[in-house]
């Protein structure tokens, strides 16, 4: 490729308001353009790389035995209504009709039609286990697009999944997975962590994430500094431990308190007390009108996923003004215990203090020395709440949690028969000649986050450095001479020679401006062909301040040798 008709070129300046490394390179690289708040153009030198990106996965899972295939991106709007995802997804589902007035959903994720699919091959035990596997564009409305490929509203993701007859089955094809996208990640240069994770809107049962630690990350996880403990926030466990073991248990006492006090600022202001002696109550409105009171301890804060699987709601949302006032309540005066039609939910936490502060605010009193199960106890008593820094681990029960912040590259999900149920006639053929449902799996990666996120991690003060997996070419080639003919017989070789070559073939540029394009577009071998190189070549590495003089056989052998 002649760097001179290269379409998308090196730029100085960045659009304002796009704050990470990877966007900022990627543009000033000519990697990508953006289109629209959360779309973007690959310019020719981004698509090259998210090509080598794509092959890289594609060439992996093969080798897993799994099959490439391709589903439409319309989705028939019945199959979400099957499922009941219509209004549960965390995202926005972006919805379209056809002249006939028939509605579909722009595919954000495909198990349905994957479903549907194989619901239709009429398939025997004979034909499990297997995975098939695809790389689709994928719509999602998402409300803050941001961090340039980090979050987007449209994406290439490999989406992949397994069909089986049972957990047994199923769990071969998982831990496989498992090992294949640690092999991908590898190939990137990414060190990965694995991690626990919540399947959120996809559903079903246990899943992973494979996600890599960096400060720009939005996602938030939790290792234990003593085990191999690894889960990402919404899923985090930890240790309790009693706060007050030693106090004696004190009779409930009504006591007067001023109306201004309503929050958990409040109350530290008029009693001078940790934040953990105080009852916190937390309002939500579930998908079904529900109205849900989380009762945790003060110092703590609801983990709306586990709330949500706790009382089997798709969605929560804040209480309004409106919702108080039907059970009786305003904010900041909403009681632990006596409301009619509300469904309370307390954190096992509660168990773990003696005496709580609150519970009944009314207008000039409130409750202290409170105790959960003396005074007031729930049919619901669970995890709700989120891990924080320092937490005890709940495996080894003997480490610390620290918290990192984390991109998410993959997401391996244990669907189990979440789907299968859903979608009628979702079934096989057993040896018995009975039917019964498939256990599936899911996998996913984005491959332009993938992209992000490999230049996050592989980047210095003059550009990106571009591993030698998903560089766009082999060798940038730049000519210093005043005439280009010897440049243009080494390029031609290369070529010959089966090398990706970048050839910065621009008359009227100095050396400065070719030697600071080539740092900034990253490719991670340089060869320069100057007066001072004679009929040898300059061969320099990406990262290194050290260049050598060598033939070209050399240089073939060398690069042959990083192949």
């Amino acid at each position: 490729m002649l760097y001179s008709k290269l379409f998308g070129k090196t730029i100085k300046s960045v659009p304002k308001g796009e704050e990470t490394i990877s966007y900022k390179l990627l543009y000033q690289g000519g990697f990508i353009r953006k289109s629209t708040a959360g779309r973007y153009y690959f310019l020719p030198l981004g698509w090259r790389v998210h090509r080598k990106i794509e092959a890289v996965i594609r060439e992996e899972m093969n080798e897993s035995g799994a099959m490439e295939m391709l589903s439409p991106l319309l989705h028939p709007i019945e199959l979400w209504q099957e499922t009941n995802r219509i209004q549960s997804v965390s995202f926005e589902l972006m919805r379209i009709k056809d002249r006939q007035g028939v509605e579909f959903a722009l595919g954000g994720t495909a198990e349905e039609m994957f479903v549907d699919l194989v619901r239709k091959m009429n398939l025997s035990y004979k034909d499990l286990p297997f995975n098939v596997y695809q790389f689709s564009t994928k719509f999602r409305d998402e409300l803050r697009p941001r961090g340039g490929l980090l979050r987007v509203r449209e994406f290439v993701m490999k989406d992949a999944y397994s069909f089986a007859r049972n957990s047994e089955d199923f769990q071969k094809q998982y831990q496989k997975m498992k090992e294949v996208y640690k092999k991908i990640f590898t190939r990137f240069d990414l060190e990965t962590l694995v991690v626990e994770a919540d399947s959120g809107y996809i559903g079903g049962e246990d899943g992973h994430e494979f996600v890599v630690s960096c400060p720009i990350g939005e996602d938030t996880i939790f290792v234990c500094d003593q085990c191999d403990y690894r889960a990402d926030s919404e899923k985090a466990e930890f240790k309790r431990f009693p706060k007050n073991p030693q106090e004696k248990i004190k009779p409930l006492k009504i006591v007067k308190q001023p109306e201004w006090v309503c929050t958990m600022k409040d109350n530290i202001k008029y009693y001078r007390k940790p934040l953990w002696r105080y009852l916190k109550n937390v309002v939500y409105k579930d998908d079904k009108g529900r109205i849900i009171i989380a009762s945790i301890r003060g110092d703590q804060d609801v983990n709306e996923t586990k709330l949500k699987k706790v009382i089997g709601a798709g969605s929560l949302a804040p209480a309004r003004d409106k919702d108080l006032e039907k059970i009786g309540s305003r904010p900041g005066w909403v009681h632990s215990w006596g409301h009619k039609g509300v469904v309370y939910v307390g954190d096992l936490g509660l168990k773990m203090v003696k005496n709580f502060i609150g519970g009944q605010k009314e207008k000039t009193t409130d409750t202290i020395d409170v105790n959960y199960g003396r005074d007031f106890k729930y049919k619901l008593l669970a995890d709700i709440v989120n891990a924080q820094e320092g937490d005890f681990c709940p495996r080894c029960q003997q480490g610390k949690l620290r918290k990192k912040q984390a991109v998410e590259l993959g997401h391996i999900f244990q669907l189990g028969f979440h789907y299968t149920k859903l979608m009628k006639g979702a079934d096989f053929v057993d040896k018995d000649g009975g039917k019964k449902p498939f256990y599936m799996g899911c996998y996913g990666v984005g491959l332009g986050r993938t992209m992000a996120t490999i230049v996050e991690i592989h980047h210095d003060k003059k550009g990106i450095v571009w591993p030698k997996e998903v560089t766009p070419f082999n060798v940038h080639l730049v000519n210093l001479r005043e005439t280009s003919q010897r440049a243009k017989e080494i390029y031609q070789r290369l070529v010959n020679d089966g090398f990706e070559v970048l050839y910065d073939d621009r008359v009227n540029v100095s050396a400065g401006e070719k030697f600071a394009d080539a740092d900034l577009i990253g490719i991670p071998v340089r060869l320069v062909i100057s007066k001072r190189t004679g009929d040898t070549i300059e061969w320099k590495y990406r990262q290194s301040k050290r260049a050598e003089l060598l033939q070209y056989n050399e240089v073939v052998k060398k690069l042959k040798a990083k192949s």
